[in-house]
């Protein structure tokens, strides 16, 4: 099974992607991730370009996500809403058939507010994208900053991501063989 993470920040030591990163080192070997890198090439979303014909950066997107079989998303919050990357991004997936119906997993970093995550939660319902809110977790931070090597370190957030990860193997596989363990 493929898995395609997407992480709402551009920064390369953005704690969301030491979450997707710690998420995938995590997993079962089934489940195989790999983590998109695109958004930020992505032109600002214009419903005019959006035809036959889209821009190259979008239908090489679109045609990565489309080869998922689940997306996992962990997002910063600015400004009490998602930023504007990630927004743009999801906005090339409105129209996108390929997303209709895609099982989505959301790892939410908390750190006090939920406006991004309540945001992202109905821009996905919108879409009618599938969120799997057993394999979906908030994970505490607060104001710690905290890298893949040290999220994996701390027994709390290893519990939590990986019963997510459970959640989303039987999801996919439908395996009723709840005492498989993971690493």
């Amino acid at each position: 099974m493929q898995i395609v993470t997407l992480c709402g920040s551009l920064r390369a030591r953005s704690l969301n992607r030491a979450v997707l990163r710690a998420y995938a080192r995590l997993a079962p070997p089934e489940l195989a991730f790999v983590h998109c890198e695109q958004i930020g090439a992505l032109p600002h979303f214009n419903p005019d370009l959006d035809g036959e014909t889209p821009p190259p950066e979008v239908s090489v997107f679109r045609g990565f996500l489309a080869k998922a079989d689940a997306l996992v998303l962990s997002t910063p919050e600015y400004a009490h809403g998602l930023p504007g990357s990630f927004n743009n991004a999801l906005d090339w997936l409105v129209s996108d058939p390929g997303f209709v119906g895609k099982p989505v997993v959301i790892l939410h970093a908390e750190r006090g507010s939920t406006w991004a995550l309540d945001s992202l939660r109905e821009v996905l319902k919108t879409m009618s994208a599938k969120i799997l809110e057993p394999a979906s977790v908030l994970l505490p931070f607060g104001t710690i900053q905290l890298d893949e090597e040290a999220i994996l370190a701390r027994e709390d957030l290893r519990r939590l991501l990986l019963g997510s990860l459970e959640h989303l193997r039987h999801h996919l596989t439908g395996s009723a063989d709840e005492h498989q363990q993971l690493r």
